[in-house]
């Protein structure tokens, strides 16, 4: 998910603003001079609110493009620009609460890069953003279009799966291991990741306690050895 605002859509906002800011001030001030005032219109009374408009319709313009980037910057990580961790808390908020309401199930992915500390210390800091935005690519060409993939916090990555109980989260989690594992990494060359994967279970999970089911599994996978996948 790529939520940078483009220069040709920046471009057309400008354009579409001062146009119909021009030709509305403009059109006014032509029914205010000749039917209101009843002033003999002149050139002057065209190019000056043409003009008004043009700066009008600029600024509108801008207020609107500062306004998209602000919302982006509340709801996606700047360096990767997928959703942060705030904004995905919102989607899990409510597949808890269609799950409740309508039955169903679903399950979250949470998984980080093994040993992305030495990646730092060895390469910079530098080399380590420009893993974790290839990560993100890999994990965004792989994941279904119904997916909510977040980045969590460092080299933390969760993804909640609609409609997905644990087994097919698994095979998912898997999926994506062996996509990282094979991939050959601008710099830092090859690295490996852990997943956790855990089911929600309306009857007896919060939030917290499904983060947390999740978090475990994943640390039992550092344990096992790092580079797989284990379940809550």
């Amino acid at each position: 998910m790529n939520t940078k605002i483009s220069t040709k859509k920046k471009l057309f906002i400008y354009l579409s603003y001062t146009g119909l800011s021009c030709f509305l001030t403009t059109i006014l001030n032509v029914i205010h001079t000749t039917y209101v005032l009843k002033f003999e219109f002149t050139l002057a009374a065209f190019i000056i609110p043409t003009f008004a408009g043009l700066l009008f319709g600029l600024l509108l313009a801008h207020i609107k493009v500062l306004s998209s980037q602000l919302k982006q910057l509340a709801f996606t990580d700047s360096l990767t620009q997928i959703y942060n961790r705030l904004h995905f808390a919102h989607f899990l908020d409510a597949e808890i609460d269609k799950v409740k309401r309508y039955g169903g199930t679903f399950s979250i992915i949470f998984f980080d890069l093994d040993h992305f500390k030495d990646i730092n210390d060895n390469y910079g800091h530098q080399a380590g953003d420009a893993a974790l935005e290839q990560i993100t690519q890999i994990v965004t060409n792989a994941n279904r279009s119904a997916d909510i993939f977040a980045r969590y916090g460092g080299e933390e990555f969760i993804i909640l799966t609609p409609e997905t109980d644990l087994s097919g989260a698994l095979i998912h989690a898997e999926r994506l291991r062996n996509e990282i594992d094979k991939f050959d990494f601008d710099t830092v060359g090859h690295i490996t990741s852990s997943f956790g994967v855990a089911e929600f279970n309306p009857e007896t999970d919060t939030v917290e306690s499904l983060f947390d089911r999740a978090d475990a599994a994943l640390y039992l996978a550092k344990e096992n050895g790092r580079n797989r996948v284990e379940k809550a």
